[in-house]
């Protein structure tokens, strides 16, 4: 007779702290958010601080209720390439406001709107911006599982959609009641639940992006180099060469979009070095040498690779695979973030990997509860 199915139920990372100082509940509610977004309060902000944080979480999905009051949400380039969140967001506003900017497009949301925003892509945003407490549902959607839906992506950053108009309504109502929905349901039933309200959101948006298709030229941008360089990052002839022939731009134009991120040639090594480390720790790839991977991405020798990997994640290529291999599966952490299991960029993480299916996440031991009261 064989054994009954193992049933999980989604992963669950919950802040409430009532009775906090103001300041260290403060501290606590920006570490959990850091390394997705740079969290800031003046002082007088921080010491009148109020907010809850509550995540629910599967392999392949994310969503969370965030409660705070006033606070400054930013991506910046630098947050954007040191981190490791490629998703998409759906963020419905219930109470208060959120105002700013995504990219260059200014925002400014009340209750019942749901902007849409590129995590690829920089944030600017203050909420509670006339003191009162700001409340959202947010569900983070990894790249590959939103492309999937929504083919073409350049109009989502920075959407706004009001209220009043029935694809917030539609869309809105559904984030509620997957949010009404998460603690109640097994990790399969909210997978299920969030696709539904990812197809119905492809849905809704279609009529809006056909007509912002139509008004928009497409341009190559850093952002499209970087997706560009992503997917050919096992390719020997990728470098500067390659991609100003791609693009059609001068090496001092293409060295002048990357300054900010160190130099287009540290930012391959850097996400080279991230896929490297995703499949030494993908089940898929337990069998190939550590040094191959190395020299498939890029790495002419397994001493260097396993340098420039410790230098990066704080262990060498073959402690991060027995770490994987015992169950414990780190995320691809930098040294010096604030990335662990229980943060919402670690979590992040994981749903990312799981969407690029660089990680087998039928395997049992990724599939796990955690409740965590801080």
């Amino acid at each position: 007779m064989s054994a009954p199915a193992t049933i999980s139920e989604p992963r669950h990372v919950t802040l409430t702290e009532p009775d906090s100082a103001p300041a260290a509940l403060f501290a606590r509610w920006r570490d959990l958010i850091a390394s997705v977004f740079e969290v800031a309060a003046d002082p007088g902000e921080v010491s009148h601080f109020t907010g809850q944080l509550e995540i629910h979480a599967t392999a392949h999905i994310a969503q969370s209720r965030i409660t705070c009051s006033t606070v400054r949400l930013r991506r910046s380039p630098d947050t954007i390439l040191r981190g490791r969140a490629d998703h998409f967001v759906l963020w419905l506003v219930r109470q208060g406001s959120l105002s700013g900017f995504a990219g260059q497009t200014k925002i400014d949301c009340s209750p019942g709107d749901v902007l849409l925003l590129d995590l690829q892509q920089t944030v600017d945003l203050q909420t509670s911006t006339r003191g009162e407490v700001t409340e959202s549902l947010v569900l983070w959607v990894p790249r590959a599982r939103m492309l999937a839906s929504i083919p073409d992506d350049h109009a989502l950053h920075g959407l706004v959609l009001h209220g009043h108009a029935g694809a917030a309504a539609l869309i809105g109502a559904s984030l509620a009641a997957l949010a009404a929905s998460s603690s109640l349901v097994t990790e399969a039933e909210m997978d299920a639940l969030a696709g539904g309200v990812i197809e119905l959101a492809a849905r809704a948006l279609a009529p809006i992006l056909a007509a912002a298709a139509r008004d928009s030229v497409s341009l190559a941008s850093f952002l499209t180099i970087r997706r560009f360089i992503d997917r050919n990052l096992t390719s020997p002839e990728l470098g500067p060469e390659l991609l100003c022939q791609q693009f059609g731009l001068s090496r001092s134009t293409l060295y002048r979009l990357f300054e900010p991120a160190g130099g287009v040639a540290g930012y391959i090594r850097r996400q080279r070095l991230h896929r490297a480390f995703q499949e030494v720790v993908a089940t898929g790839y337990s069998n190939q040498r550590i040094g191959l991977i190395g020299y498939r991405l890029g790495f002419r020798n397994t001493s260097d690779f396993t340098r420039t990997f410790r230098q990066s994640f704080g262990m060498s290529p073959s402690e991060a695979r027995r770490e994987a291999q015992a169950g414990n599966h780190p995320p691809p952490v930098e040294t010096g973030q604030t990335q662990g299991p229980t943060t919402l960029a670690g979590i992040l993480s994981q749903t990312c990997a799981a969407g690029a299916q660089t990680r087998d996440f039928s395997d049992p031991n990724m599939k796990f509860v955690s409740r965590i009261v801080l």
